[in-house]
């Protein structure tokens, strides 16, 4: 590789491990999450709704959902699709789904606890879809794998904003020092001879906490924020967070990307 060629898997990879990202990928870090992310679900209604209009979804396709969650997007497409396989690594999230999909009368799912990893090729699908759960170490094999599993598209979405917000990291570092998914993620297919295209559009992320030191306590987690700057965490936090139907919301205008390709 030229010297001025720039390794954008490897650049990945290696701000994945600076910013502890990399425990996204592990699902016992997920086990700890399906509540929270029930609670917010209806806050994500309209992210929802705007993902689904971009894809291209009819009765007759079978449908690969990685990283399936709690169900978010797997529910309502299977809503739309002959049948989805919900690939999820965590056992609590997939158990979240199966109920969720049972209230919602929905039987059209298959259930995998595994990894895209450990997922073997087995069955072509009409499209592979990933919301938000490309956290994988090795990105470009994980790629190049939902590119293989795939016999119409693979439609991925991801957040176009900086990992850490612009205006905390202000008011807790001083400075801004943070990077875009979509980037690193087009460049990656790039080089890996996948020419994809690329649609942004801006949302609104909210989230909610039972109080102010919950909120603290939450985002030093998973932002990684030391124990001596909690205090310039709290100071921003509560000039932002509002109050609604007795939670404290924090309330983020965020940008989303989908990159999506023809497979073969």
């Amino acid at each position: 590789m030229a010297p001025d060629v720039i390794d954008w898997a490897h650049l990945r990879r290696n701000l994945l491990l600076s910013t502890q990202r990399i425990e996204l990928y592990n699902p016992s870090y997920w086990d700890k999450e399906p509540n929270e992310a029930e609670e917010n679900l209806p806050h994500w209604a309209e992210l929802t709704k705007k993902q689904l209009k971009k894809l291209p979804l009819s009765q007759d396709m079978i449908v690969l959902d990685v990283g399936a969650g709690t169900g978010r997007m797997t529910l309502p497409i299977a809503k739309r699709v002959k049948y989805v396989t919900a690939l999820e690594p965590s056992e609590k999230a997939l158990t979240e789904l199966r109920k969720n999909a049972r209230k919602q009368q929905i039987f059209n799912i298959c259930y995998i606890k595994e990894t895209l990893e450990e997922l073997e090729i087995t069955t072509s699908y009409d499209l592979v879809v990933a919301s938000f759960s490309l956290f994988m170490f090795d990105i470009k094999n994980a790629l190049l794998k939902m590119n293989a599993l795939a016999s119409r598209g693979v439609y991925l979405f991801m957040s176009a904003s900086p990992w850490q917000d612009e205006e905390l990291q202000r008011a807790v570092d001083g400075n801004i020092s943070s990077w875009s998914d979509f980037i690193f993620i087009y460049n990656i297919l790039y080089d890996a001879g996948i020419t994809a295209n690329v649609d942004i559009w801006d949302y609104e992320f909210k989230q909610s906490y039972t109080d102010l030191e919950s909120a603290v306590s939450r985002l030093s987690q998973t932002r990684h924020i030391p124990s001596s700057k909690s205090e310039k965490l709290r100071e921003y936090l509560r000039a932002k967070l509002i109050e609604e139907n007795g939670k404290l919301w924090y309330n983020r205008k965020r940008k989303a990307a989908m990159i999506w390709w023809t497979s073969k």
